[in-house]
């Protein structure tokens, strides 16, 4: 299905989106694809009391539609809204319980509401089906350092770092390095490339003061 709008979008050109998307509403007011495409637009540009209007009409219009709940969520979830973000993501995980972006944004969402426990299953699908994204591995492996799940972290922050330059994974798997092996001297490595690659860093730079005095 090829939308009049998809190129104006592409370009950046929001305002001419917008009115090509209300047209299109116009022309087909039962095409839900028109109302989770606007409100996403709408959202992007911050108008989201309008973007969501949208959505809820997208989803009253197909229930069945998966992209209306997801686009709904993330809505939610940027506005920190998080209990209503789990209960639509919820529904969409439900459809496609395998999408790791999916299982991403409830990790997060669960993280924000303080039930780190919960968070831990969508983490682990999360990084299964798409372990080459370091923001989930991460993400995940910083879980675990909450949850003093260090062999776990130890694992998930070595490959952020042997991926990327990651000055917040060095400090953290720093941290991991003292609690679980209690070994100073690999800490201080991994304290001083976290401040080598972000020279602002100033947890790592605390914790090297304290360590080497």
């Amino acid at each position: 299905m090829t939308l009049v709008y998809e190129d104006a979008i592409r370009n950046g050109e929001y305002e001419k989106a917008l009115q090509l998307i209300f047209e299109a509403v116009e022309e087909e007011p039962d095409e839900e694809v028109h109302y989770i495409n606007g409100g996403s637009l709408l959202h992007r540009i911050g108008r989201d009391e309008e973007a969501e209007k949208f959505l809820q009409k997208a989803i009253t219009l197909n229930g069945a539609s998966t992209s209306a709940y997801y686009t709904l969520a993330g809505l939610y979830f940027d506005n920190e809204r998080y209990e209503e973000a789990i209960r639509l993501y919820l529904i969409a995980y439900s459809r496609n319980p395998e999408d790791p972006d999916l299982n991403f944004m409830l990790a997060l969402s669960y993280t924000h509401i303080d039930d780190k426990r919960r968070a831990v299953q969508f983490y682990e699908v999360a990084h299964k089906e798409k372990p080459e994204d370091t923001d989930i591995t991460f993400q995940y492996g910083l879980l675990c350092c909450q949850l003093s799940l260090y062999k776990q972290a130890d694992i998930l922050l070595s490959e952020v770092i042997e991926k990327e330059p990651h000055a917040d994974a060095c400090y953290n798997l720093g941290l991991v390095m003292l609690m679980m092996y209690d070994d100073k001297k690999e800490a201080v490595r991994l304290f001083k490339e976290a401040v080598n690659i972000q020279a602002s860093h100033h947890l790592a730079q605390n914790a090297l003061q304290k360590l080497e005095g």
